[in-house]
């Protein structure tokens, strides 16, 4: 699309899961569904929701559930308006979450991907994320997928320093939501 579109990311509200759940019935056939998640982690000290919104109205979201002990995070839903697609907005809600882990202390991200969902593979896959081995355990049953994870920090034996992108990303940190002009 060559229009540009003003969205803002935010922190999700109470106030926004009806609409959020709605947003799902639209993007996802019903096998494919993150209810459940949805509302058992939306007020969660264990997750976080980040809303892309247009206006007052939510157009995607991404959760991103945190295990502190493990120092990883697993983005569980990433969820873009059908019509909004294109935009960036799946990235941009990616990078979010992205920050939102390493805000947490992870020093990973993870992701499942069913097979069949060959555009957010292709959105990891530019965004620094590889197939990994790891079981699966969020796919709904009877179907197929792949593990996906990033590192987020160099090790201790990695020669990589932050990149000023990087300090950029870890700066917005503590930013309540911002705005993106997409093209």
């Amino acid at each position: 699309m060559n229009k540009n579109v003003s969205i803002q990311y935010q922190n999700a509200e109470i106030e926004d899961l009806s609409e959020l759940l709605l947003l799902e019935d639209i993007s996802f056939n019903p096998r494919q569904k993150y209810r459940k998640l949805l509302k058992r982690y939306f007020l969660s000290q264990t997750a976080h929701c980040i809303v892309a919104k247009m206006g007052e109205r939510p157009i995607g979201y991404v959760l991103t559930v945190f295990s502190p002990n493990m120092k990883s995070a697993t983005i569980n839903a990433l969820c873009v308006h059908p019509r909004m697609r294109e935009n960036s907005i799946g990235e941009n809600l990616l990078q979010w979450a992205e920050i939102e882990a390493l805000q947490s202390g992870a020093s990973q991200i993870s992701a499942e991907v069913q097979l069949e969902n060959a555009v957010m593979m292709h959105m990891m896959d530019q965004n620094g994320y590889q197939e990994c081995s790891d079981s699966l355990v969020m796919l709904p049953p009877f179907s197929d997928g792949v593990k996906m994870r990033k590192r987020l920090l160099a090790g201790i034996h990695d020669s990589v320093q932050l990149t000023n992108h990087q300090e950029i990303e870890i700066s917005a940190l503590n930013a309540d939501h911002f705005t993106i002009l997409s093209r």
